[in-house]
């Protein structure tokens, strides 16, 4: 039975079949949709990495110079909990029916801002950006 999950954006709500995707760390090109970043579950990539290998290319990343495949597996392992809250809090999850496979979702605002936090998470706050509030 085919894993299927729904963007959870209103304008969109397209349907993807999870299966149909190619597998780590390639991404489908064509995207299966507008906002979709990444996929996760079994037989694939965990989160944090989906997500990181999805998004490289993306501006805040390149801003800080960093390669997803330069990234070391044990640090990505001991922030794991950081990473995937930061995808979680900035942009939409969307999970299976079985609750194993899911798949990320967001504008371009949304896929910045998560890119941002895991630079942040990989290499400490961004120097240029000036003091927090």
């Amino acid at each position: 039975m085919p894993t299927e999950v729904r963007c959870p954006m209103i304008e969109c709500r397209r349907r993807i079949d999870l299966e149909m995707l190619p597998p780590f760390p390639r991404t489908p090109d064509p995207l299966p949709c507008l906002h979709f970043i990444a996929a996760w579950g079994p037989d694939r990539a965990e989160m944090a990495e989906a997500v990181l290998f999805a998004l490289e290319g993306n501006r805040e990343l390149l801003l800080r110079n960093i390669r997803p495949a330069e990234v070391h597996q044990d640090y990505i392992d001991e922030s794991r909990a950081d990473l995937e809250a930061a995808a979680r809090r900035f942009a939409r999850e969307a999970t299976g029916e079985e609750h194993a496979s899911a798949a990320l979702f967001g504008d371009q605002h949304q896929r910045n801002q998560v890119a941002r936090q895991f630079a942040s998470i990989i290499l400490g706050p961004d120097p240029t950006a000036g003091p927090s509030a």
